[in-house]
Parts: structure tokens; C-alpha cells; sequence
């Protein structure tokens, strides 16, 4: 019983995630990819992709009218960041102060692994004089 309703918490779980968004209809799908990338400056936690803000939706005609004139992806998203600065990315790029917010949780999970590992190791076995000498001293009546 206890199993089917972990099974059943499991996939409600599953059932409840959000589904990736999709492009819409009218939105091409290289506009959709790049805008994808990058924050939409008014709303909270939304691409400018998802967002349907004014300023999503500039930023979107934005991204068409360069790709339009030939510009690529890592054009694009220079012209947004000097705009914005790197908030605007959803993936900052890997150096200064956000590399450690990539290094740290995997150096963090290494000395936890490391610590599990030589607290759980099997232990050496004492000495057979030592334990020699305990079970003497424990059979010895006290003085």
C-alpha cells in the first residue's frame, strides 16, 4: 500500500510540471530561440519569449529585424547586454563572481561525498595485542 502511494505521489508530481514552452503560431522559431535566452526587464522570472509585456514584445520585433539583416545569435544578445547588462541573460557567462555559482555546488557535493565516504569506509581492525590486553583488563577483578 505504502508503495502505491509514493508511485502515485511520483507521478502527480511528474503530471504537475510545467510543460517547455512553445513558439507561438505567428513568433518563428529562431526569434523564439534567441528571445528564449534572454529576461524580460519588467516581469518577474519570464523570457522575453513567454512574457506578452510591451517590452517583451519590442524586444522580439528587436531580435527579427536583426536576424533579418543578417546578424547573428552572439550579435543579438551583445546588443541586449550593453542595452541591459549580463542580468538580461538567462545563463551569464562563466567567469568573475558567476563562475562560482557553478563551481561551488559541485565542490560542495565532492567534499560531502568525499566526508560520507571516509565516515562510512569499513574500519582497520585494532591490533590482537590490544585486544588482548582489554579482554585481560576487563576480566581482572578491580584493585
Amino acid at each position: 500500500m505504502r508503495a502505491w502511494v509514493l508511485v502515485l505521489f511520483l507521478a502527480l508530481g511528474v503530471w504537475a510540471q510545467e510543460n517547455p514552452a512553445s513558439p507561438p503560431p505567428d513568433l518563428p522559431p529562431e526569434v523564439f530561440a534567441i528571445a528564449r535566452e534572454l529576461r524580460c526587464p519588467v516581469c518577474q522570472g519570464e523570457s522575453a519569449a513567454e512574457s506578452n509585456s510591451g517590452v517583451a514584445a519590442e524586444m522580439r520585433r528587436l531580435i527579427a529585424e536583426m536576424l533579418q539583416e543578417g546578424k547573428t545569435e552572439e550579435e543579438i544578445k551583445a546588443f541586449f547586454v550593453d542595452r541591459y547588462g549580463e542580468w538580461i541573460l538567462y545563463e551569464p557567462p562563466r567567469r568573475g563572481v558567476t563562475l562560482w555559482v557553478w563551481v561551488l555546488p559541485v565542490l560542495g557535493l565532492a567534499l560531502l561525498g568525499l566526508g560520507l565516504f571516509t565516515y562510512f569506509r569499513p574500519k582497520k581492525p585494532l591490533p590482537p595485542e590490544l585486544l588482548e590486553e582489554a579482554e585481560r583488563r576487563l576480566k581482572e577483578p578491580p584493585a
